[in-house]
């Protein structure tokens, strides 16, 4: 699915998850976490930045809306893939995000915002 500067693949979706890193450095969810890992490939000509923090959003059955977990972005990547990513033409990165949301929500689509200075319309994938 194409929003933007990048095409995006969801590549999997695991709720549940009630902390994200190891066990000396990890991060416990208020609810729990859906893991979301997704590929973003820059499709354009020139280098593009991509954070996942800024550019994804979940949306469950009641409409409500979840921003991803930075802290949990960052035990949950080993090498903060999906933070400030500096991509080029051609190129992706595969990153796990992580929303926490309450226990036993389950996740309905995630929407892929196109940015702010574009004509491009955001992607939205239905799981």
């Amino acid at each position: 699915m194409r929003g933007g500067d990048f095409e995006f693949t969801v590549n999997s979706v695991k709720c549940g998850l009630s902390k994200v890193g190891d066990e000396f450095l990890n991060v416990r969810a208020q609810g729990s976490y859906c893991q979301i890992i997704v590929t973003a490939k820059n499709v354009t000509r020139s280098a593009h930045l991509f954070n996942a923090g800024s550019t994804l959003t979940a949306q469950d059955g009641a409409g409500r809306e979840y921003s991803p977990d930075g802290r949990a972005g960052m035990y949950g990547n080993e090498d903060a893939q999906g933070f400030l990513d500096q991509i080029n033409p051609g190129n992706s990165v595969r990153a796990k995000v992580h929303f926490d949301v309450p226990k036993g929500t389950k996740l309905k689509s995630i929407t892929f915002d196109a940015g702010l200075f574009t004509l491009a319309e955001d992607a939205v994938v239905t799981l």
